[in-house]
């Protein structure tokens, strides 16, 4: 028991003893370091050197105190950026802006296709009028009261064996140059104050029009014309009874094949309105 206490005391003496003799040791290095001045003073006389700026074998380098301010950071980029050449600003639609109509040329035709056309239009149509209401003027003892006599309706195109005297005719007559100047007036006055309708008359007139002579001129205005009045005034509109009906429904045919060839609803919708006037002449 006594060797024991002997032992601890020997332990607890060496644990005591270290931290006194380390700190003796520590105060005697304390003592003996040499003091060093900060970078950039004057110690003694004389001016400390500047530190390297990179450290030997190391990548890291160390700044200066000495050296300039660095410059500011750049500012970041605005999130905007400037629409490109061709973009449309932002707001705006890219869609082109509404104006009026775009005229857009028709293919170009020669002098013997708008002839052809004309000539084969005029021969279908008159055809099927010449040959429906010369059967009904010549079975007009055979066939119903209900169809009737359509000769009667459109007396001017049964120039062949007319129904009335030469004076109805000459009457009739006046009333179809009354409704053609009606609508040639009224027709002007629309190419002034009707853009899509001056677009279609324009296209369709500079496409058929262009290769054709004086002579031509004349020929596709009258021959046409006097198939369409044939069929439509002189068959549709007795076949329908005559009355309102038959001439809205004919009117309304009529400009239904009026759509094509450069012109539009607009042009439609315009023959419609010829077609029902002349129908109520008729």
């Amino acid at each position: 028991a006594q060797a024991g206490m002997i032992t601890r005391t020997l332990i607890l003496h060496r644990s005591a003893a270290t931290p006194l003799a380390s700190l003796r040791g520590a105060s005697r290095g304390a003592g003996s370091a040499p003091t060093r001045a900060p970078p950039g003073r004057v110690v003694a006389g004389k001016r400390s050197r500047r530190p390297k700026a990179e450290k030997r074998g190391s990548d890291v380098a160390i700044p200066s105190s000495e050296a300039t301010p660095s410059t500011p950071p750049p500012a970041p980029a605005s999130s905007k950026t400037l629409p490109e050449e061709g973009d449309a600003p932002r707001g705006t639609s890219s869609a082109p802006p509404k104006g009026p109509p775009t005229d857009d040329p028709l293919p170009a035709v020669t002098r013997d296709q708008v002839l052809d056309s004309c000539l084969g239009t005029t021969a279908w149509m008159l055809g099927i009028a010449i040959i429906l209401r010369e059967a009904t003027f010549f079975g007009r003892d055979v066939l119903p009261d209900a169809i009737g006599d359509w000769t009667a309706t459109l007396p001017l195109v049964a120039a062949l064996h007319p129904p009335f005297e030469p004076v109805d005719l000459a009457s009739h007559a006046a009333v179809a140059v009354a409704a053609a100047a009606t609508v040639t007036g009224s027709r002007s006055a629309l190419l002034e104050s009707w853009p899509d309708f001056s677009a279609a008359t324009d296209r369709s007139n500079r496409q058929v029009l262009a290769p054709l002579t004086v002579g031509d001129l004349v020929t596709v205005s009258a021959l046409p014309a006097v198939a369409e009045e044939a069929l439509f005034r002189g068959c549709v509109v007795p076949a329908l009874g005559g009355g309102p009906v038959g001439v809205i429904v004919s009117g309304m045919v009529f400009g239904a094949l009026h759509v094509g060839g450069g012109r539009n609803v607009a042009f439609a919708a315009w023959a419609s309105a010829v077609g029902c006037l002349y129908g109520a002449c008729a």
